[in-house]
C-alpha cells in the first residue's frame, strides 16, 4: 500500500515540475532501465535486432538501449496524466489519420484498435479516449495489486474503460463493447500463449494472436492498426492506418490468417521505421532465455 502512495506523491511531483526536471527524471529512470535490465535480455534483444533489421552489433546495441531509455519518458508521461484533458490533449500528440478513425467509428459496427508494444501505448490509448472515442482496453492485471489499482486509475482518469485478457470477466467485456459499437484496444504484438497462427515476423517463426482478425470476422469491425512514436520536441504522434477488415469466406482459418499477415507487415515496417519504439527486451520468439540465460 505503500508503494502506491510513493507513486501517487511522484506523479504529483511530475505533474507541477518544470521540463527540465521532468527531463532529467526521464532520462534517470531509462538510465536505471538499462542498468536493471537482466544481461541475457539485453544481449537476446541486441541478437534480434541484428537478425530482424541487419544492422552490426554496435547499432544493435544503441537501439536495444534506446528502447529501455525511452521507458523514462513513458512512465513520466503517464504520471502527468492528470493534467490530460480533451482541450490540451492535441498539444501533446499530433494524430495523423484522424478520418480513418472518424470515418470506421460511423460504420456503427465496433471499432478494434491493433497496435503493439510500441511508444507510449498508455498514452495512445489515452488520446483516442480524450478525442471523444468510448474505448475499452483489454490489459494484463499487474502481479502487485497496489500498482494495478494505480495504472488502472490513470487509464480510467483519461476516459478509459479497462478489462484484462484472463477470465471470463474480461471476454464479456470484449464482446459489450463491440455490441455497444464502441472502441477496443487490442495489443497483438506479443506471444500471449492463447490460441494464434504461426507467422513470420522479421523471417523469425512466431505465435501471433488472432483476436483482432476473430473480432473482426464476427462483428465486421474494421481494425485500425494504430502507433505511436516519439518526437525531438517532447511531443509524440500517434499514426493511425486505413482499416482493414476479415471477410467471412468459406475458409475461417484463411481468413484469420490472411488479416493477421496484413497486422505483421504493417508491425514490422513501423519497427523499421522507428526501432527504439519497439519493446525488444520482451522474448518474443519465446527462444532467448534458452539461448540465453541457460549460458549462465
Amino acid at each position: 500500500m505503500l508503494a502506491y502512495y510513493i507513486v501517487k506523491f511522484f506523479s504529483w511531483v511530475m505533474c507541477i515540475a518544470p521540463k527540465w526536471l521532468r527531463s532529467l527524471t526521464a532520462a534517470l529512470l531509462g538510465g536505471l532501465a538499462v542498468v536493471a535490465t537482466p544481461k541475457w535480455r539485453l544481449q537476446m534483444a541486441m541478437a534480434n535486432i541484428r537478425e530482424c533489421l541487419g544492422v552490426d552489433e554496435t547499432r544493435a546495441r544503441q537501439i536495444a538501449e534506446q528502447s529501455l531509455r525511452r521507458f523514462g519518458r513513458m512512465v513520466v508521461e503517464v504520471m502527468r496524466f492528470p493534467l490530460l484533458n480533451r482541450e490540451n490533449i492535441d498539444q501533446l500528440v499530433k494524430v495523423e489519420g484522424l478520418e480513418y478513425l472518424a470515418e470506421a467509428y460511423k460504420q456503427d459496427k465496433g471499432v478494434i484498435i491493433a497496435t503493439g508494444h510500441f511508444g507510449n501505448w498508455e498514452l495512445l490509448g489515452a488520446t483516442i479516449a480524450l478525442h471523444g472515442y468510448p474505448v475499452l482496453s483489454i490489459t494484463r492485471k499487474q502481479n502487485n495489486k497496489y500498482m494495478d489499482r494505480f495504472i488502472n486509475e490513470y487509464r480510467e482518469m483519461v476516459r478509459q474503460k479497462v478489462a484484462y485478457n484472463r477470465g471470463g470477466h474480461g471476454l464479456l467485456a470484449i464482446s459489450r463493447i463491440l455490441k455497444e459499437k464502441k472502441l477496443l484496444g487490442v495489443l497483438y504484438d506479443q506471444d500471449t500463449n492463447d490460441d494464434g497462427v504461426e507467422l513470420d515476423l522479421f523471417g523469425k517463426k512466431s505465435i501471433t494472436p488472432l483476436g483482432a482478425a476473430a473480432l473482426s470476422r464476427l462483428y465486421g469491425s474494421p481494425i485500425l492498426p494504430v502507433f505511436m512514436h516519439n518526437n525531438e520536441d517532447g511531443t509524440c504522434t500517434a499514426k493511425i492506418h486505413p482499416p482493414l477488415y476479415t471477410p467471412k469466406s468459406k475458409d475461417k482459418q484463411q481468413d484469420f490468417y490472411d488479416v493477421t499477415r496484413e497486422l505483421i507487415v504493417i508491425l514490422e515496417h513501423e519497427i523499421i521505421s522507428d526501432p527504439a519504439m519497439w519493446f525488444w527486451v520482451h522474448d518474443r520468439w519465446k527462444d532467448g532465455r534458452e539461448r540465453f540465460a541457460a549460458k549462465k
